[in-house]
């Protein structure tokens, strides 16, 4: 049995500076993830009256895909994510407001407004591994609609991937390695290392007890990209990579949970020219020479589960 107590520390307690940083550095995801869930949502009987995102954060996924739907809510934790998330809005297809809640996703069939058996598609985006997943499949199953859609997806680790514009790509990957599991090893949970292993292990409605019946097991799709860095279409990333400047990644590993748990240990060095990211950036700009910016991306898995008719 799972533990019902909160499994992330982190983003929930951001101030804030913190969430509007996550908001900026954080962008939305690529389109072709958002059509392969889309389409397989269409393509499965789903309807497009209601989304609902959990664990949204500042609600970068929600405004994005709630452009194909009618009423949208994005559910959070995390008071400042959420207040980040109102500041920014964001619209529906037919121009509805999105609506920001602040909750945990086990308990999104609480949120007001939320019905039973009234949403479309429930979506998290590389959130999961943070859920009590027992507490939230049942709480899934009370608010979606039968033949709706469950879509939950992860990027895992950062790859710098051999390419002609980067000639030291090894060295770079080296560095990335290095900071990610030597420097914040003593602060990855095992929530993190959930997702780095691309869900592998993410628990499904079938492995609670009881099981959680409502989602046929044979329903379940799984997609993944670029596992350990190693390009599925051996052309580039799904999505495609990410072209970056030193700053602009530095903004970016610094919403990781794990760096903002290295940073509360040892406030004394955060920000300084012994932060744990800004260390990194120093050895990649060594290897990188005159080279100011450079290719980087993700591996990416997606699960799509339905609810029973």
């Amino acid at each position: 049995m799972e533990t019902t107590k909160p499994s992330d520390p982190t983003f929930r307690s951001y101030n804030a500076q913190q969430a509007q940083s996550y908001a900026i550095s954080r962008t939305g995801y690529a389109v072709e993830l958002y059509d392969m869930i889309l389409n397989h949502h269409y393509e499965t009987k789903g309807e497009f009256g209601s989304l609902l995102d959990v664990g949204c954060g500042p609600g970068n996924a929600t405004r994005d895909l709630a452009l194909a739907f009618d009423q949208a809510v994005g559910i959070d934790p995390g008071a400042e994510m959420i207040a980040t998330a109102t500041r920014i809005g964001g619209k529906t297809r037919i121009g509805n407001d999105i609506q920001f809640e602040i909750s945990p996703a086990e308990e999104c069939s609480k949120v007001e407004g939320i019905n039973a058996e009234s949403v479309d598609l429930l979506t998290a985006a590389m959130a999961a591994h943070w859920f009590n997943m027992q507490s939230f499949w049942s709480s899934a199953a009370e608010v979606l609609k039968p033949g709706g859609t469950i879509a939950l997806w992860t990027c895992s680790s950062l790859y710098c991937p051999s390419d002609p514009s980067t000639p030291n790509a090894a060295e770079v990957q080296r560095v990335l390695f290095r900071l990610e599991r030597e420097t914040l090893a003593p602060y990855e949970l095992p929530f993190n290392r959930i997702s780095r292993d691309m869900y592998d292990n993410l628990v499904l409605p079938w492995h609670v007890s009881p099981h959680i019946t409502a989602f046929p097991q044979q329903l379940l799709v799984r997609q993944e990209w670029d596992r350990d860095g190693i390009l599925s279409d051996q052309k580039g990333f799904f999505g495609g990579g990410k072209e970056i400047s030193l700053e602009h990644l530095e903004k970016d590993l610094s919403t990781a949970s794990m760096v903002t748990r290295w940073r509360a240990a040892s406030p004394e060095l955060a920000g300084t020219d012994e932060d744990c990211v800004r260390k990194a950036m120093s050895d990649i700009k060594k290897v990188l020479g005159d080279q100011e910016t450079f290719i980087v991306g993700h591996g990416t898995a997606i699960l799509l589960l339905k609810k029973q008719i």
